[in-house]
């Protein structure tokens, strides 16, 4: 898959730096990250990413599905739920942006890529 330019919604700096460090392996490159709604909202619409990577709980009043329902207003982008608490997304599905996948923390490297390859997939019908 070609490289794609990716940002990160994590209000966890660790888990953030850990998912840039895993991309640079991957072949993707990380354009930022924020951590908070408001920041995310306003890093998409500046960077124009090819994915998002968002973390469904976030730092602040916005959470990452309300920040994913703003950038999807603004931005044709796919977003990829990052979170350890499944209950989640049972709680809130039809408030997801399409296409509509989550990553469960903690991921594997294999993981990130599968689900990297599959929101590429689902939103521009090819990985390329």
């Amino acid at each position: 898959m070609p490289a794609k330019r990716i940002l990160i919604i994590e209000d966890e700096q660790i888990v953030a730096q850990d998912l840039q460090n895993l991309l640079r392996r991957l072949g993707h490159t990380p354009i930022g990250s924020a951590g908070n709604g408001p920041d995310a909202i306003r890093m998409a619409a500046e960077t124009q990413p090819d994915l998002i990577l968002m973390d469904v709980r976030l730092d602040g009043d916005m959470d990452g599905v309300e920040a994913s329902i703003e950038i999807a207003r603004k931005c044709a982008v796919p977003i990829v739920y990052l979170t350890a608490y499944s209950d989640s997304f049972i709680a809130r599905p039809s408030s997801m942006v399409f296409p509509f996948l989550c990553l469960a923390k903690p991921f594997s490297a294999a993981a990130v890529e599968a689900v990297i390859e599959s929101a590429l997939s689902e939103c521009y019908g090819r990985s390329n």
